[in-house]
């Protein structure tokens, strides 16, 4: 049997290793653009906003893995634009009041509703306005009438 190499001279230098020396990340060059391969996903420098907005509507956790990047660095990237809370639960919010809205016939109020979700994906650090939160409440109340009244004939 011959011997066999040393394992450090098989290893890309170019490569990160971990200790069971699987590879981590790998630098490519592609049309003289410096790239790095991070668990499949080539990633240039910067992460744009326009791709961070399409994941605004599911928690940061399953966006950070849609997007095959680290939740630290998606983090990041959402301070340096100056989003400082990822506002999937306020979305969510208004899409459950539109909903009611929509099965109630409410279409003046759906609409409203409709442009601030909007307006919540340009601006995502934005409040949502008083007479939306009012809404919410309203909303939050009478569904608790409604399980309480349900729960009390159904005794």
């Amino acid at each position: 049997i011959s011997e066999l190499p040393p394992l450090g001279s098989l290893l890309d230098p170019d490569d990160d290793y971990d200790d069971n020396n699987a590879i981590l990340s790998r630098s490519t060059r592609e049309e003289g653009v410096d790239y790095k391969m991070v668990r499949g996903r080539k990633r240039s420098e910067v992460l744009e906003l326009e791709e961070i907005q399409k994941h605004f509507n599911m928690p940061i956790t399953k966006a950070a893995r849609e997007m095959k990047i680290g939740l630290t660095l998606l983090k990041k990237r959402c301070r340096e634009l100056n989003i400082m809370r990822w506002p999937h639960r306020k979305i969510k919010s208004l899409n459950s009041l539109i909903n009611s809205f929509k099965e109630q016939g409410l279409l003046e109020e759906m609409r409203r509703l409709e442009e601030q979700q909007r307006f919540l994906h340009n601006f995502p650090d934005a409040d949502l306005t008083e007479s939306i939160n009012r809404l919410r409440q309203a909303c939050a109340k009478d569904n608790y009438k409604r399980r309480r009244t349900l729960a009390a004939l159904s005794n």
